[in-house]
């Protein structure tokens, strides 16, 4: 397969080229604005922890009583307006949902409206410059942080950080996953190598870039009520999830000693079907499992979908929350080595305000 759209990567390659050497040279120029902007991003397509680290970062300023907007794009809403939410808001009555947000712009939200820190806004909107302006002249924040924004070279930032995984593919989409060559990380002003469940050794060769090294904390097994089960209670589990790297979330869940009977991969971001989901459910009784296990964002996926929030009688995604014991794995990152770095980078943005 890869023969086949290797002609199709050269292809996007150039235009990738064309499109960064407009910018490197100043023929086009990004748009400034009046908030110190930080922009996470990747090179390789999904999986790679963005919005956990822009989870990270934003518990930061709000500790530091500072006011930040989140710009996340909101991948697989039904609309392409710009919708804005309190960060501390907990949508106790489900005004809002996965159609209207997004998948891990929902989890982004639910999971900072958990800290108890209030002072900052999730503003979520397709075009990102034009999301950012918006946020910038409406509520003229101290700070913006972009959600995955290393390709949209139209807004300028004035911290661009870039997360890698150690290995990963090499080659351009549609022949790989990389959205532009390894070596254009060397535009960014500050590394951050995900060893997610890992502990690998720091590649200290990358350009003499500075490197904040991180990985994944598991947190629990949570349910629709929020109770938790110890691993060690779980005696086989199907497991489905639908991430950019399947393989890492199946690492964690054997690393938790959990016997699987049944690994079901979907795309990421992907909206189960009726079928998807009895597919699933099917798995759980003819292996006989004790459980079933997700990841945090399919579970808030499917949680607040419209099927269920405006569901009046049983369906499949209701059975399954309910009728089934489903969980998921509620994981954070955590920083290893040279958090230094990164606050210090920070905290100068804060001091030229």
């Amino acid at each position: 397969m890869k023969i086949l759209t290797y002609p199709l990567s050269l292809l996007y390659r150039f235009i990738i080229f064309i499109r960064n050497f407009a910018y490197n040279s100043g023929i086009k120029k990004p748009r400034i604005l009046e908030p110190k902007i930080i922009s996470v991003g990747n090179i390789a397509a999904g999986g790679t922890g963005k919005t956990p680290f822009v989870e990270m970062i934003t518990e930061y300023l709000l500790k530091k009583k500072k006011f930040v907007v989140v710009v996340s794009k909101g991948y697989k809403r039904e609309n392409d307006d710009i919708k804005v939410v309190e960060t501390g808001f907990k949508n106790e009555k489900h005004e809002l949902n996965t159609e209207i947000l997004g998948d891990e712009a929902m989890m982004l939200l639910e999971n900072l409206s958990a800290t108890g820190l209030e002072g900052g806004l999730l503003v979520v909107g397709d075009d990102k410059t034009k999301t950012a302006k918006f946020a910038a002249t409406k509520f003229k924040p101290e700070i913006i942080i972009v959600d995955d924004g290393f390709q949209h070279r139209k807004l300028y930032r004035d911290l661009d950080i870039v997360i890698l995984n150690p290995g990963g593919d090499k080659h351009l989409i549609p022949a790989g996953n990389l959205r532009e060559p390894l070596k254009n990380f060397k535009r960014a002003d500050l590394l951050v190598i995900n060893n997610k469940f890992d502990k690998l050794p720091v590649n200290e060769n990358r350009k003499n870039k500075p490197q904040v090294i991180c990985s994944y904390i598991f947190e629990g097994l949570k349910n629709i009520k929020y109770e938790s089960v110890q691993p060690e209670q779980v005696s086989s589990a199907v497991v489905f999830c639908g991430i950019g790297e399947p393989d890492s979330f199946k690492q964690l869940i054997a690393q938790l000693n959990i016997k699987i009977d049944a690994f079901i991969p979907f795309p990421d971001h992907h909206n189960f079907s009726n079928s998807d989901l009895e597919k699933v459910m099917q798995s759980f009784k003819s292996h006989n499992s004790s459980h079933i296990i997700t990841t945090q964002k399919d579970f808030v996926r499917i949680k607040n979908s419209e099927l269920v929030l405006k569901a009046k009688s049983e369906n499949t995604y209701k059975n399954l929350l309910y009728n089934f014991p489903l969980y998921f794995a509620k994981i954070k990152m955590q920083i290893d080595q040279n958090s230094e770095y990164l606050y210090k980078e920070i905290d100068n943005l804060l001091d030229t305000e």
